[in-house]
C-alpha cells in the first residue's frame, strides 16, 4: 500500500508534467506568424509584407510571386499550418484580390519545388492574355488536383478549367462566344495537354491544345457554326488564318478543321 508521501510525490509530478504541458501549448500557439511566413516562403519566390497572427494562423497584407521573370500580385494572403506542417512544409493557403482567389494546400520542398494540392482558383482573363495569340475577355476558373513546379518548369499537373463568358476580338468588333472547359494534364516532357471543349455558346469547340516548354505549341481540332454566326463576327478573315472549311452538315452548320502554331 503506497504511503502518503509517495501519493503526493506522484501527484507533483503529474502537477509538473501537466504545467510542462500547458507552457509548451502555450508557447506554440504564440509563435510569430513570421516564422510560418518564413517556411511559406523560403525558395519558393514568394514574398510578403504586413504579417500579423501566429505561425500556426496568420495573414499577410500583400502577397505576390516571382515567376517567369515577372511579379504578379498575389493581394492578401492567409494560412493555417498544423504541427506538421513545419517538416512537410504545406499549408491551407488562400489568397484574394478583386476577380482573382487562390484557395487549396501549398507545399514547399527544400529543393525549389513547390506543389499544390485540391485547389480552386479564379483569374480574369487579362492575366492570362500574354499566352494567348487574339485578344480575349472573360473569368478563368480551374480546379487543380495537383500540381508540381521546380521554379518556372512544370514536373505534373492534373485539373480542369473553365473559361465563363468569353469573349474574342476579331480585329473590328468583340464577339461573345460562349463559357468552356477544357481538361488539363502535364504532357511528361514539361508543357501542358489540354483538350477544350463547349459548354454553351453559339460556337461548338473540340480542341486539343499542346502547350511545350519554355515556349511555344500547336492547337488542332474543329470549330462549328451557322455561316451566319462568323459571318455577323466579321470573322472570316481571322479564320482564314488558322482553319480551313471542312464540310456543310446538313443544318448548315460550317465546320472548319484547325491547326495552328503558337
Amino acid at each position: 500500500m503506497s504511503s502518503i508521501p509517495d501519493l503526493l510525490k506522484a501527484k507533483k509530478k503529474l502537477w509538473i508534467s501537466l504545467g510542462v504541458v500547458l507552457f509548451l501549448v502555450f508557447v506554440l500557439s504564440n509563435i510569430p506568424a513570421i516564422w510560418g511566413a518564413w517556411v511559406l516562403t523560403r525558395g519558393t519566390g514568394l514574398a510578403m509584407s504586413g504579417v500579423t497572427g501566429s505561425v500556426w494562423n496568420g495573414k499577410a497584407s500583400l502577397a505576390s510571386l516571382q515567376m517567369s521573370g515577372q511579379e504578379h500580385s498575389l493581394g492578401q494572403l492567409s494560412w493555417k499550418l498544423n504541427p506538421l506542417s513545419l517538416i512537410s512544409r504545406c499549408a491551407q493557403v488562400t489568397t484574394k484580390l478583386p476577380a482573382q482567389e487562390f484557395a487549396g494546400e501549398v507545399c514547399a520542398g527544400s529543393n525549389g519545388e513547390i506543389e499544390v494540392h485540391n485547389a480552386d482558383v479564379s483569374v480574369p482573363s487579362s492575366l492570362l492574355q500574354s499566352k494567348i495569340p487574339v485578344p480575349i475577355q472573360g473569368q478563368f476558373s480551374s480546379h487543380i488536383e495537383s500540381l508540381q513546379l521546380r521554379g518556372n518548369v512544370l514536373l505534373k499537373l492534373k485539373g480542369n478549367f473553365t473559361w465563363n463568358s468569353a469573349r474574342v476580338n476579331t480585329g473590328t468588333n468583340w464577339l461573345d462566344i460562349g463559357s468552356y472547359a477544357a481538361e488539363l494534364t502535364d504532357n511528361g516532357n514539361n508543357g501542358v495537354s489540354a483538350k477544350l471543349f463547349q459548354l454553351s455558346g453559339p460556337l461548338e469547340v473540340n480542341l486539343q491544345i499542346e502547350l511545350a516548354a519554355p515556349a511555344g505549341g500547336r492547337v488542332t481540332g474543329e470549330l462549328a457554326a451557322p455561316q451566319t454566326f462568323f459571318e455577323s463576327a466579321n470573322a472570316q478573315d481571322v479564320l482564314a488564318m488558322f482553319a480551313q472549311l471542312e464540310r456543310v452538315d446538313p443544318e448548315n452548320k460550317h465546320h472548319y478543321r484547325v491547326d495552328l502554331n503558337l
